[in-house]
């Protein structure tokens, strides 16, 4: 793996991944397709195995793709965390890397399922067709933050008439990476900041459970995150 210019390639495409998904939200110019998927193949070019490269530029390529996370919880914080902040930054790239490829497999996985279970949105509540023009559904008063879903795994009691497949229980667990930092199942609306839940009709339990005090809590850490320009 070329590893070296990892993370300025990665930084780079998320960059200009916002730029185009924008646009095509706002429908006020044409993207630039080229620059895009220049930066695409820049990117994955730091993996040396075709079927890598492959489910890579089908994840990233995805409009639902939760670039904003995994750049904030994968990669900008990694070098936070115990046992790797003092690791030198070609191993801290290496493992970002690694963190990308798992989930862009896992993300394929639910994508590709949720398109045979999620006939007009019964699943999702939205149609995940890719479309700009369908807006994500106000539910209560959920500002769509994704903090919330920053987490590492929980009891996956699914609810809702539609039996998930055996292997969403195990990435709501966690079992699936051991890169998870954030819910598997939570997708983000064209690279704008705003996350959705992808399976929100049949959520686990304790999705439903989460109250509106927790919600507070954590925003007061969003807040101060903000006042401390963390991203």
């Amino acid at each position: 793996m070329k590893i070296l210019s990892f993370k300025r390639l990665f930084f780079d495409f998320c960059r200009i991944n916002r730029s185009r998904r924008e646009q095509e939200v706002q429908g006020t110019s044409k993207p630039d397709l080229h620059g895009w998927h220049e930066a695409l193949v820049s990117l994955v070019s730091c993996y040396q195995l075709r079927g890598e490269r492959q489910v890579l530029t089908e994840a990233l390529s995805d409009p639902y793709f939760p670039f904003t996370k995994l750049q904030k919880l994968n990669v900008r914080k990694l070098e936070r965390e115990p046992g790797l902040k003092d690791l030198p930054d070609e191993s801290l790239g290496r493992i970002a890397a690694e963190h990308l490829l798992q989930w862009a497999k896992i993300f394929t996985s639910i994508r590709v399922t949720l398109r045979s279970l999620n006939r007009d949105g019964q699943v999702s509540s939205l149609s995940l067709r890719g479309s700009p023009g369908e807006t994500i559904p106000r539910t209560g008063r959920c500002n769509h933050c994704g903090c919330c879903c920053e987490i590492r795994g929980g009891p996956a009691e699914f609810t809702g008439p539609i039996e998930p497949p055996g292997e969403w229980f195990m990435y709501f667990r966690g079992d699936g990476t051991g890169y998870q930092r954030f819910c598997p199942f939570l997708f983000e609306y064209f690279a704008t900041g705003t996350f959705f839940c992808s399976i929100y009709l049949i959520k686990p339990k304790c999705c439903w459970e989460f109250d509106r005090e927790e919600c507070d809590f954590l925003q007061q850490d969003v807040a101060r995150e903000g006042a401390e320009g963390v991203h």
